[in-house]
């Protein structure tokens, strides 16, 4: 059996940059002999760092379903989960996903609304949202946060424009809610947490509108 060399190509990149999959259904066959489906994608399971090489992979899977989804459509929905489980997604991804299908079920969003503009709108809501909140809980400047989630990635030190979110601080509105607030635990505890929204909420909903 002669693989083509586009998906041939692909394929080992998959397996040396990811690492491990488990089961590929179909057969990569040459294109010009070949009447079957493209290979379905959602039977790989990726491990490794290398995740921005498989990343249309997994945007396009993904995508599929969320185009093929009818109201009340258990099937795709659990196929949706399964694919959400093995690509590894945030909690808060996985929210944000289930809501679309909800307001598809409740009929919130017309089935025939271009699916990439339903997905934009609440990536970009429930990021605004988290932003909100942390400017809300912490008395810091929202603009400011948002300057440093756009420069931001996973693990960068210093955090990207925190001297203006720490300049920004109000610490005596901040008491008036935490009245056991110390003024010399308050700055490097925002700066924990700002950290820790933005690796785990921020981030992961910023990847989903790439």
């Amino acid at each position: 059996m002669e693989y083509s060399i586009t998906l041939k190509d692909q394929v080992m990149t998959i397996e040396e940059s990811i690492g491990v999959y488990n089961t590929v259904k179909g057969s990569l066959m040459d294109e010009e002999e070949s009447a079957e489906p493209d290979v379905d994608f959602s039977e790989i399971e990726f491990h490794g760092e290398n995740v921005a090489k498989i990343y249309d992979i997994d945007a396009t899977y993904i995508d599929k379903l969320l185009e093929t989804y009818s109201a009340n459509n258990k099937n795709i929905r659990d196929d949706n989960e399964k694919a959400l489980q093995k690509l590894e997604k945030a909690e808060i991804v996985k929210v944000v996903y289930r809501a679309i299908l909800n307001a598809i079920d409740n009929k919130e969003v017309d089935e025939e609304e271009d699916i990439f503009i339903v997905k934009r709108a609440f990536f970009t809501d429930e990021k605004n949202k988290a932003v909100g909140d942390f400017a809300h809980t912490w008395f810091v400047e929202k603009d400011a946060l948002h300057l440093s989630a756009i420069q931001y990635v996973i693990g960068m030190d210093p955090i990207p424009n925190i001297s203006d979110i720490l300049n920004s601080r109000d610490f005596n509105k901040y008491k008036a809610v935490n009245p056991d607030a110390k003024p010399l635990k308050y700055g490097p505890e925002m700066k924990r947490q700002w950290r820790s929204a933005l690796d785990q909420v921020i981030v992961p909903l910023a990847d989903e509108l790439r």
